[in-house]
């Protein structure tokens, strides 16, 4: 197991209730001892933070505006997705003849992550159309994704000619390249997980949800939160150091989401990749996620021969 795994496995035990000492849980994992002790003090107050900050905001904050049949020259068609703090909504624009997703949030991270998807124009990361305000109503525009997350979407089906392990490969490789490109122009995604991952039924990627980006080209200083399971361990130990905003922790994430979708069967090169870009210090991580593509991009080539 893992050193996020274990984390995790951590955690959930607190979640169900249990007294787990720190100390105790770690001399288990004797490899990781060191590491343990040090991040789970750490992860245990974040997420006490989190849960009280989310809490606060949630009791502080309207509630979800109810959404008219008609916004702007979007016909609204239906709710495709529901958080705390956003839902959703599959529209049509009339003027444009498209379909397109409508963002509502409750707070300013509408606004927010409108204008880091401005600066990115990428086939891999999902399309900014616009952004506006009716009445009470805060919302984004963005491209549709005739698909679902890569949590929730068997996956293994969307290559019909290839091998579970090619699959997941070319998956990988196309979120690589999208952040990779958002690393180009000062943008950290900081959120990376299954869930932010949209595939088309086609299998082509689209990165999505930017609102806790950050970088030297995001609006302000990014939101603290993120999703601990896949969170790079200098984020769980400082939100906004400067390694916390580091392109490293989205290749921390996504190693881990490759890691996760490969098994005791995939092959060992691959396996190596994904473990590589998960290493505990982000040095020895890849220099960038374009050498990390490069090494899965070779990997496919390899069988194609």
């Amino acid at each position: 197991m893992n050193l996020p795994d274990i984390i995790e496995l951590y955690m959930q035990s607190v979640r169900s209730g249990e007294n787990v000492s720190i100390s105790s849980f770690a001399a288990c994992w004797p490899q990781y001892e060191t590491e343990l002790k040090e991040i789970l003090p750490v992860t245990l107050m974040l997420e006490d933070v989190q849960r009280t900050e989310l809490t606060k905001t949630v009791a502080m904050a309207p509630e979800l505006p109810k959404i008219p049949e008609q916004i702007g020259t979007y016909r609204v068609i239906r709710e495709i997705g529901h958080g705390g703090m956003s839902a959703v909504y599959e529209v049509f624009d009339t003027a444009v003849n498209r379909p397109a997703a409508l963002k509502v949030h409750r707070m300013h991270q509408a606004v927010r992550e409108a204008e880091i998807l401005k600066k990115l124009h990428h086939e891999n990361i999902i399309a900014f159309y616009d952004t506006g305000m009716q009445d009470d109503i805060v919302y984004t525009v963005m491209e549709y994704v005739d698909g679902t997350s890569l949590d929730r979407t068997n996956w293994k089906t969307l290559f019909p000619d290839k091998t579970p392990d090619q699959s997941a490969a070319l998956i990988i490789l196309q979120s690589a390249r999208g952040l990779a490109y958002a690393h180009s122009h000062g943008i950290v995604h900081r959120d990376v997980k299954p869930a932010n991952i949209l595939l088309t039924k086609s299998g082509s990627v689209r990165l999505s949800d930017f609102d806790l980006a950050g970088g030297e080209n995001s609006p302000d200083v990014p939101p603290t939160g993120g999703t601990m399971k896949y969170m790079a361990p200098e984020r769980l130990i400082a939100q906004q150091s400067p390694a916390a905003n580091s392109p490293k922790v989205d290749q921390y994430s996504l190693g881990k989401t490759f890691f996760d979708m490969l098994d005791e069967k995939s092959s060992p090169d691959l396996l190596a990749i994904a473990k590589r870009a998960m290493a505990r210090i982000p040095a020895d991580r890849y220099e960038s996620l374009d050498d990390m593509a490069n090494a899965i991009e070779d990997w496919l080539k390899e069988q194609d021969e």
